[in-house]
């Protein structure tokens, strides 16, 4: 694929190998490739025609939507239908149908060729991505491993609830009260924690950049973080009578750190201080006495207070004090297994499951196979809203269709 941007003539865009034409919403590219796919039937543009003419069964085209696929079906069966017009009365006031009439040698066979596609528009190979999976999957059932029929379900909202509700009654309900506290600070309910975490049970299971230890538990975690939290108070408690004198001592900038907020500042430091960790939250105030913040309010030239504790509190406010990362990741690999298994016993499959077995069934053994079945059926495939598809669904195109000879993929 060129990584040179060209402007795009989609009367004389190169037919074969890939190629990438850039639009954004609303500048044309449905239109290129309602004109791509003229060309592509008739088997015009010269040196950069595709090597034959193709039929509407052997023309994939991908979207994303059911409204874009009637969209994008409907305009391609008014341009056959114009052009097939234009080429009865040899003439057009459309300036592309007049482009494509100048190439047309044979209109009246042309015209001929255009009612066959027109009749034919109705199993023309315009589908959305999930669409394309099934059939792929359903027509290769031997090499893609479908062999047994299972029921497609449209919406996996309700197991993917059921699953987090059944996470939520195994992991928070049995929580000692000082845990579950911290877990309903974050999540009133199941319900709280699915709309966080719902798009990523979806598609490919997200990868986690720094996943928590497999053995860290709720238990441990709430254990560390009070850790935390309870040295620093002692440390508190221990320098809390040192700090005036430290600071008045020091080159602080008064009008930054002004006398009267900061007792205000350490008295309600000081009473956090004397309560029991029940929370991860922390006093806004206690930023004030971070040696960097303290660093930031000192005058040029002055010397800066330090004490062990304002390092302290540096290193408490330097790292999330949470649990939320170790619940969301536990979650998330729990309910995406309970609804895959849920799925097996009811012998059903989602769309974001279509994708899967075609991704893995064209990187296993027989893959090629099944990349070349696709291929023979499809030569060319053109995929409208590129910018919406994710590595998976790239993955999929370029598996079958990547550096093939005599095929072509117009992204």
């Amino acid at each position: 694929m060129s990584d040179v941007a060209e402007t795009l003539d989609p009367l004389r865009l190169p037919l074969q190998g890939e190629r990438l034409i850039e639009a954004s919403a609303g500048t044309g590219k449905t239109f290129t490739i309602a004109a791509l796919y003229l060309r592509l039937l008739l088997g015009l543009g010269g040196s950069a025609a595709f090597p034959r003419p193709l039929t509407v069964e052997e023309l994939l085209v991908v979207t994303f939507t059911e409204a874009a696929t009637a969209e994008l079906r409907g305009r391609i069966r008014s341009n056959i239908h114009e052009l097939r017009i234009a080429c009865l009365r040899e003439t057009t006031d459309n300036p592309l149908y007049e482009r494509l009439l100048e190439e047309i040698d044979d209109k009246a066979q042309a015209a001929q060729w255009l009612l066959l596609a027109e009749r034919q528009m109705d199993e023309a190979a315009v589908f959305t991505i999930h669409g394309f999976c099934q059939r792929m999957l359903n027509l290769n059932a031997f090499e893609s491993g479908m062999l047994f029929e299972q029921q497609l379900i449209e919406d996996e909202s309700l197991l993917r609830y059921q699953a987090c509700a059944d996470f939520w009654r195994r992991h928070c309900y049995p929580l000692p009260r000082e845990i579950a506290q911290v877990v309903f600070e974050t999540w009133k309910g199941p319900q709280a924690l699915l709309r966080d975490i719902n798009r990523y049970l979806q598609g490919e299971a997200p990868v986690i950049k720094a996943p928590p230890p497999d053995d860290e538990t709720l238990a441990t975690r709430h254990a560390q973080i009070v850790a935390r939290i309870d040295t620093v108070k002692q440390q508190w408690r221990d320098a809390v009578g040192e700090l005036d004198a430290l600071i008045e001592s020091s080159g602080i900038d008064r009008r930054k750190f002004n006398r009267s907020n900061q007792a205000k500042w350490i008295d309600k430091i000081s009473a956090w201080a004397e309560e029991e960790t029940n929370s991860y939250q922390l006093p806004e105030s206690l930023e004030k006495f971070s040696q960097r913040f303290l660093e930031d309010r000192t005058k040029a030239g002055g010397e800066t207070p330090r004490h062990p504790l304002f390092e302290a509190i540096d290193q408490l406010l330097a790292e999330p004090l949470s649990i939320r990362d170790l619940v969301i990741t536990r979650a998330l690999a729990e309910i995406r297994e309970t609804v895959a298994r849920e799925k097996r016993r009811r012998g059903e499959l989602g769309f974001d499951d279509m994708l899967s077995r075609l991704d893995s069934a064209l990187r296993s053994e027989s893959g090629e196979v099944l990349a070349a079945a696709i291929r023979t059926r499809f030569p060319v495939a053109m995929i409208d809203e590129f910018q919406d598809t994710d590595p998976q669904q790239y993955r999929i195109f370029r598996r079958i269709w990547h550096h093939q000879p005599e095929t072509a993929l117009l992204l």
